[in-house]
C-alpha cells in the first residue's frame, strides 16, 4: 500500500493536496494501491470527499482513525436528540435554536442544512461562552471545546467515538502570552493510553497501526508536507519505505538555494538518513538539492502534475472561441504570490489595450484578516479598474475558466511546480510567468507556449501582455504550443517516473 500524507482536507485546499489527489488517481489507474492520510482534525471532510470524486476508500484521518469512524453511516441528529432539561424553553432563530431557562439563555444550538446539529454553544449565568460541542456531518458528536470564560482562550479539548467516549484530549495552559497545549492523552486502538507532547506523537502512532495493518507488505509513505507530517513518518518504529516529497523551495531566501534550509527533516543529519528517497517536482531543484545536501539518500525529480487523458484528447479550443482579451490568475491572495505586480502589469496593458480583463480566483488569508486581499482590492479600486478586475475566489470549476481564457499569469516569488500553469496549458492557455524557482521553466517553453520574464520586472510582464494580444497569429501560435507542451505530463509518461524511481525498484 502506498500512504499519501498531508494535513487536512477542506473546500478550498491547496495546490498540495490537489496534487495528491491527481496522484491518487494515477495510482488506481495503474491498479497500485493506495490511499491519502491526513493528521487535522476535519469533521467536514467526509463531506467534501466527493467534491474531489473520493470515497471513504481513498481517503484516512488519524481522528477518524482513532474513533473507528474512517467508514461511518450517515445520519442526522435532530434538537430531539439533545439531553435538553423538559422544563428549558427552546425558541426557533436563524439556522438553529436558543435554549433558555426562564430568561437566562443556556445554549444556542447551530445545524447543518440538512438539518442535523452542527455546534452547541453553552452559556454560564453572564452569558460567556463556556464550551461548544462541535458535530461531524455524518452525525455525531466528534468534539467538545472548553474555554476560559474570563478572556475566551481555549483550555481543554475532548475527542469523541460515536458512542461519546474520549479518545483524545488536549490540555491547554496558561502563559504570559499565549495558551499552549500542555498535554496530550491518546487511547489507541487497542486502548492503550498514551501521553504525548505534540499531535505528531499521535500521528507516529496512527501511522504505525496502520502500517501493522498491511500485515508483512513492505508499505510506502509519502510525505507530501515537509513542516507537518516528515518527522512523524520518519519516527515511526515499523518497518516501512519513507519518502519525502517536496513542492515548494528547500531553503530559506527564494533568490539563493544556498541560504538556510528550511525543513529539519533535510538539515538534521540524523532524520535525513532515516528517508529513503526524496523526490522534488523538478530537476533543477533536484540538482541544486543534490549539491547542498551531500547525502546517500537518493534525490529524484518526477513532475508534480499530472494531465488527464481526457483532458489531453479533449478538442482543442480556438483562441476565436474564448472571451476576447480574458487574462485569468489562480492563485491564493497570500503576499508570496505577487499578485499586486500582476495587477500593476495588466494596468498598464489596459492602457494600451483596453478590451482587455482580469479574473483573480483564490481565496485569502483569514489567519491575518485577510490583509493581502484588502490590499489588493484597495489597488484595483486606486487603479480605478474595477469594471475589468474582478477577484472571483476560490473554485472548484478551473475548467470552465481556462476553458474561455486567452492567458494566464504567474508573479510569483517561487514555486515548487505550478499545478495552475500546467493546467492552463493543457486547455490552450499561454502563460506570462515570472522566472522564479522552480517550476515555471519546466513547463512553458519560452516563446513557443508562453513567455517567462525576469521575476520582480513589471514593465516587461505588461511589455509581454501588450505584444501578445496585439498579435492574432502569436496568440495561435502560443495557444497550439502549450497544447503540445503539455503532452509531456499525461498519465502514462509521468507513471515512468513512479516506475522507475518508486514502484520497481
Amino acid at each position: 500500500m502506498y500512504y499519501f500524507l498531508s494535513g487536512g482536507l477542506s473546500v478550498n485546499s491547496s495546490g498540495i493536496e490537489h496534487a495528491q489527489i491527481k496522484r491518487l488517481k494515477l495510482f488506481k489507474q495503474k491498479g497500485v494501491p493506495a490511499k491519502i492520510v491526513m493528521c487535522e482534525y476535519n469533521r467536514f471532510a467526509h463531506r467534501n470527499l466527493p467534491l474531489y470524486e473520493l470515497t471513504d476508500d481513498d481517503y484516512v484521518n488519524m481522528f477518524d482513525f482513532f474513533a473507528g469512524t474512517v467508514t461511518f453511516p450517515e445520519r442526522v441528529v435532530t434538537i430531539s436528540d439533545l439531553p435538553i432539561p423538559v422544563n428549558y424553553q427552546i425558541k426557533d432563530v436563524n439556522t438553529g435554536y436558543e435554549v433558555y431557562d426562564g430568561s437566562r439563555k443556556t445554549m444556542r444550538i447551530s445545524l447543518f442544512p440538512n438539518g442535523s446539529v452542527d455546534t452547541v454553544d453553552y452559556y454560564n449565568g453572564d452569558v460567556n461562552l463556556t464550551k461548544q460541542d462541535f458535530y461531524d456531518t455524518r452525525g455525531f458528536k466528534s468534539s467538545t471545546k472548553t474555554y476560559d470564560t474570563a478572556d475566551g482562550h481555549l483550555v481543554y479539548e475532548q475527542f469523541y467515538r460515536p458512542n461519546n467516549t474520549v479518545y483524545f484530549e488536549i490540555s491547554y495552559e496558561k502563559r504570559p502570552n499565549y495558551y499552549p497545549a500542555t498535554n496530550i492523552q491518546l487511547i489507541d486502538t487497542e486502548g492503550r493510553t498514551h501521553s504525548l507532547m505534540n499531535t505528531g506523537l499521535a500521528f507516529t502512532i496512527m501511522l504505525d497501526e496502520l502500517n501493522e495493518q498491511d500485515g508483512d507488505e513492505m508499505s510506502t509513505f509519502i510525505s507530501d508536507r515537509s513542516n507537518l507530517v516528515n518527522v512523524p513518518m520518519i519516527n515511526m518504529k515499523t518497518r516501512a519505505r519513507k519518502i519525502e516529497h517536496f513542492h515548494s523551495i528547500h531553503y530559506r531566501d527564494y533568490w539563493d538555494p544556498s541560504s538556510p534550509l528550511t525543513y529539519p527533516s533535510i538539515s538534521n543529519t540524523e532524520l535525513l538518513s532515516k528517508t529513503d528517497l526524496i523526490i522534488t517536482p523538478s530537476q533543477h531543484q533536484a540538482d541544486d538539492m543534490k549539491k547542498r545536501l551531500r547525502t546517500q539518500v537518493p534525490i529524484v525529480a518526477i513532475p508534480v502534475g499530472i494531465v488527464p487523458d481526457e483532458q489531453l484528447n479533449a478538442r482543442h479550443i480556438p483562441i476565436s472561441e474564448r472571451i476576447p482579451g480574458k487574462v485569468v490568475a489562480i492563485a491564493r491572495l497570500f503576499p508570496e504570490k505577487r499578485l499586486a505586480d500582476a495587477i500593476n502589469a495588466f494596468a498598464k496593458a489596459y492602457q494600451e489595450n483596453p478590451t482587455l480583463s482580469f479574473d483573480i480566483y483564490g481565496y485569502g488569508n483569514g489567519g491575518d484578516g485577510y490583509k493581502e486581499e484588502n490590499m489588493l482590492k484597495q489597488l484595483v479600486k486606486n487603479l480605478n479598474l474595477q469594471n475589468v478586475v474582478q477577484f472571483k475566489g476560490y473554485t472548484q470549476d478551473t475548467d470552465s475558466v481556462y476553458n474561455s481564457a486567452e492567458l494566464l499569469l504567474l508573479t510569483s516569488t517561487y514555486e515548487g511546480f505550478s499545478l495552475a500553469v500546467l493546467e492552463a496549458q493543457s486547455h490552450g492557455v499561454p502563460v506570462i510567468s515570472y522566472n522564479i524557482n522552480y517550476g515555471p521553466s519546466d513547463i512553458i517553453r519560452d516563446g513557443q507556449s508562453g513567455f517567462l520574464v525576469p521575476s520582480g520586472n513589471v514593465d516587461d510582464l505588461a511589455a509581454k501582455i501588450e505584444d501578445y494580444f496585439a498579435n492574432p497569429e502569436l496568440m495561435k501560435k502560443l495557444s497550439e504550443g502549450a497544447y503540445e507542451s503539455a503532452k509531456r505530463f499525461s498519465s502514462d509518461n509521468v507513471w515512468k517516473y513512479w516506475e522507475k524511481y518508486v514502484i520497481n525498484v
